[in-house]
């Protein structure tokens, strides 16, 4: 598993239908922070998944 030591911002660029990307720009407003967390948190536990994928192939 990777262990982020060293974070740094990365821009991304999503196309959403309008009513979605109304949605998002709202609670972008209400707490600018809370998107990066949830993308962190789907990315932390994707990599689990994997791991454990990989774990369980792995095992006899």
């Amino acid at each position: 598993m990777t262990v982020a030591a060293d974070p740094r911002p990365v821009n991304v660029v999503v196309d959403l239908p309008a009513d979605l990307a109304a949605d998002v720009e709202q609670v972008r407003a209400k707490d600018p922070d809370f998107l990066g967390r949830a993308i962190q948190y789907a990315l932390a536990r994707q990599i689990i998944f994997e791991e454990l994928v990989m774990k369980e192939s792995n095992t006899p």
